[in-house]
């Protein structure tokens, strides 16, 4: 469902509402954090007061840098600090997932009666309910639809805000290896044409050299069945979860490889499994098996679970019946 079909209803909400609260999903990536930037900004031209709840203890190197240059141009607010500023007709807007459990906070949801979902994955059964749900699973990332929905409002859109947009994009489709079609690239272009600067996107991608290390451990413990790369991280050392998605994003890059899965410790007691796809496998109805979700091009979950090989050994059985 496009967003900008949603137009009417979406300002309209809006509209009534005294304030906007903006959240992502847990573990900030470049789409979630800019594409919360850029509602942020729109509400801004409606002269709407807002604030975007951010509840993650660490952050991924590109959402730190963005909030360092651009954080003095945002409300940033704990989930614990919601009560303090908002009242019966304040909103929130969820973005760049529908699941309740991926929330920063899924108890904030109990504290509004309206709810805006803009979202870029399947819905699945663990997906929140909302007063209006505008999930666009043609688009590649959520900053590709706020994009799409600033041009088409006419909201002049400021280099710096043009240069995060494009850099959820570039993110999302792995430097548009996956999921762009003709939106995206078209989309590229308009941001590129506000000021959006590639080589800024790219100072916001680089990469730790040791955790570049760890991901090559990752890739070098790979097993192919179905065309589906396996990789999985040591059972003794714990992983960032960007740093899984960005394993997985460079499986889907060898031959004859249709998708990627990599599993891996992200606290001792909790293992995450990321996703990637070129389309041909859903790997969201994959890792749905294990709780999570997604589409066909990408999809994430964790386990509560300490035994890596445990949950490796349950993947291999599923990926083989494909």
């Amino acid at each position: 469902m496009n967003i900008l079909d949603n137009s009417k209803e979406l300002i309209k909400i809006i509209n009534d509402a005294s304030s906007v609260f903006l959240m992502a999903h847990k573990d900030l990536d470049l789409d979630a954090i800019n594409s919360c930037i850029g509602f942020d900004f729109y509400l801004k031209s409606l002269k709407k007061k807002s604030y975007i709840i951010i509840d993650d203890k660490t952050r991924e190197i590109g959402v730190k840098k963005v909030l360092e240059q651009y954080g003095k141009n945002i409300k940033e607010i704990r989930s614990k600090d919601i009560l303090n500023v908002k009242d019966e007709n304040s909103i929130l807007v969820v973005l760049d997932t529908n699941k309740i459990k991926l929330l920063q906070n899924p108890e904030v949801l109990n504290l509004f009666d309206k709810i805006i979902n803009i979202d870029h994955h399947d819905k699945t059964k663990d997906s929140l309910k909302a007063t209006l749900s505008i999930i666009d699973t043609k688009a590649s990332s959520t900053c590709e639809m706020i994009a799409t929905y600033l041009k088409e409002k006419e909201i002049k859109i400021n280099s710096k805000l043009a240069t995060l947009l494009l850099a959820g994009i570039i993110l999302d489709t792995n430097y548009y290896r996956q999921k762009a079609d003709a939106t995206t690239f078209y989309m590229s272009y308009y941001l590129t044409m506000c000021g959006g600067d590639v080589n800024d996107v790219n100072e916001l991608l680089k990469q730790d050299i040791k955790d570049y290390i760890k991901r090559q451990k990752m890739i070098s413990s790979v097993k192919v069945i179905n065309h589906i790369a396996i990789g999985k991280g040591s059972q003794r050392t714990t992983y960032k979860k960007e740093e899984i998605a960005k394993t997985a994003d460079s499986l889907l890059t060898f031959n004859k490889i249709k998708a990627s899965l990599v599993v891996a410790k992200v606290d001792k007691e909790l293992i995450s499994i990321s996703g990637r796809s070129t389309g041909e496998i859903n790997i969201g109805k994959v890792l749905e098996q294990f709780g999570g979700g997604g589409n066909e091009y990408e999809g994430a979950a964790k386990i509560e679970e300490s035994n890596i090989n445990k949950v490796i050994d349950e993947l291999y059985k599923i990926v083989r019946n494909l």
